[in-house]
């Protein structure tokens, strides 16, 4: 009996020390500029009574009065088995607000913290109205292809 006993307290002190497995992932949104600034930020830690189910959290991150978003990172930490999947419903870089959601499946709890980083909007005109002039292509195939062109059409003047 005592053996029965002190195999049962060992299971349960087992148990009550497995260590809890999290996984951290990171997603990022928009373009990085050099002069960004953070705009507004956040976290949460959410309970998940069926962890069956998935589970939506949906955050809407604004700029700050004179400013446009440039980009949003976001932070979620699950069970190690869980899945998340992150979603932009709403806006884009150069908008005041951004709306994500964020959607945990298999998981008890989700917890996410976020960034949204803003320049001003004047400095996003400029960006966004910059004048780009094309490229000429003077590469060695291109060049040689002429060539081959060229004497292909004396070839054929000779020939006539």
């Amino acid at each position: 009996m005592l053996r029965v006993i002190v195999f049962s307290l060992f299971l349960y002190s087992f148990g009550t020390c497995y260590p809890h497995l999290f996984e951290t992932k990171h997603f990022k949104v928009g373009i990085e500029y050099d002069r960004s600034l953070p705009m507004s930020g956040g976290s949460d830690r959410y309970r998940h009574r069926n962890n069956y189910d998935p589970f939506f959290v949906t955050v809407t991150a604004s700029a700050k009065k004179g400013y446009v978003m440039s980009y949003l990172e976001v932070s979620a930490t699950t069970d190690a088995l869980a899945d998340v999947k992150f979603e932009l419903i709403r806006g884009k870089t150069g908008s005041r607000n951004m709306v994500f959601q964020l959607v945990s499946n298999h998981s008890d709890f989700l917890a996410y913290s976020y960034m949204a980083y803003g320049i001003r909007e004047e400095e996003y005109k400029k960006v966004t109205n910059m004048v780009t002039l094309p490229i000429q292509n003077q590469s060695y195939a291109t060049r040689f292809n002429c060539y081959l062109l060229l004497l292909n059409l004396l070839f054929i003047k000779l020939i006539m």
